[in-house]
């Protein structure tokens, strides 16, 4: 799986858990980011730098909104 991929699906595990379209990044770290190298098979030594570039790209597609300092929100995907 990609990266991209990866990271869409945690951030809707993580929305959904919460009930809420809010998150931060820090919560992706703690609660996702082992699941995400698991899915993408990452080997590289800063998975956090590329969940943050994953972030900005998804950012930039308009699929997540930046809200203030390290929190976002979901824009369209479903709980």
């Amino acid at each position: 799986m990609e990266w991209t991929h990866a990271v869409e699906d945690a951030i809707i595990r993580l929305c959904k858990s919460k009930n809420s379209d809010y998150f931060t990044r820090q919560e992706l770290i703690e609660k996702e980011l082992k699941q995400i190298i698991n899915e993408t098979h990452s080997k590289g030594i800063t998975p956090t730098q590329t969940l943050s570039r994953v972030l900005q790209e998804l950012r930039d597609a308009g699929e997540i909104e930046f809200v203030s300092r390290g929190i976002y929100r979901k824009v369209y995907w479903p709980l």
